[in-house]
């Protein structure tokens, strides 16, 4: 009889979410049951961008054996295969506490099947509303997700996290983009101006959000802090382009310390709330 999957220890799911240092600075002014599964959240979601990565296994080559990753975990979040990753028990006790929507983890599989279409496919003509469905279900529905987790329940509340989620997805490839170019990633099919004009947009229909009522909760403001680096990525590439030499650099300490002063007002809201 084989041995049931044990759960990821803390230790190991942040090791699995440390490639995104950004969204892990922004989860760490959660509450610390939310910040473990926004954690394991982006442990998973780093697990899934592996099968754009060369397969190492001779047997199954190329975008199929990325494709059989994802099919693997998209069928073991629908519950018809065993959850043998340690990150799945974690996922699926979230989903079935509906601290986390299926539907949410579903679409962040199905973003990063898009990406690997485009490298199956990469002389196929890409469109700017391929790209755009490909970051709405990718950083859009992580930004989506991170609310869920913080108990963000409102429709019009979670579509203006996903803005921000999507706004920081444009800022961050605007960044990166000397680093990406030529990394088989799914980039934005046009010229930076319009991906820093949609980057745009999407964060001032998020910052909208924010200063309206909806915008207010703690909760929601803690979800949003990625809608603070992209602010900031944004205005660089406004005033830079692409000389801003930011391209494959950690982040600064300006950037740093703007997370930590908003993330330190959220949580300090949210623990307010939370007192009797």
């Amino acid at each position: 009889m084989t041995a049931p999957i044990q759960a990821a220890d803390t230790a190991s799911i942040m090791g699995m979410a440390g490639s995104d240092p950004d969204r892990m600075l922004c989860a760490a002014f959660m509450p610390p049951p939310a910040r473990e599964l926004a954690c394991t959240l982006l442990a998973f979601h780093n697990e899934l961008l592996r099968a754009l990565q060369p397969a190492r296994s001779s047997a199954v080559a190329g975008p199929l054996a990325g494709m059989v990753r994802l099919q693997w975990w998209r069928e073991v979040m629908e519950g018809t295969r065993p959850p043998e990753h340690g990150l799945a028990p974690v996922l699926l006790q979230a989903v079935a506490d509906k601290r986390l929507s299926r539907e949410t983890v579903l679409r962040l599989v199905q973003s990063v099947e898009m990406e690997l279409d485009r490298q199956a496919s990469p002389d196929s003509v890409a469109t700017p509303e391929a790209w755009e469905q490909m970051l709405r279900d990718g950083a859009g529905a992580l930004g989506l997700g991170m609310g869920e987790i913080l108990g963000v329940g409102e429709a019009e509340s979670l579509r203006a996290l996903e803005w921000c989620g999507m706004a920081y997805g444009a800022g961050a490839m605007l960044r990166h983009w000397s680093v990406l170019e030529g990394s088989g990633r799914f980039l934005f099919p046009g010229a930076l101006s319009a991906l820093h004009q949609a980057g745009s947009a999407w964060a001032a229909q998020a910052e909208a959000f924010r200063r309206q009522a909806g915008g207010q909760g703690a909760g929601w403001r803690l979800a949003a802090l990625p809608l603070v680096l992209a602010r900031r990525d944004l205005a660089r590439y406004a005033s830079a382009g692409q000389g801003a030499a930011q391209a494959g650099r950690p982040r600064g300490v300006a950037d740093r310390l703007a997370v930590m002063l908003a993330g330190w007002k959220a949580a300090r809201g949210l623990s307010k709330h939370a007192r009797p």
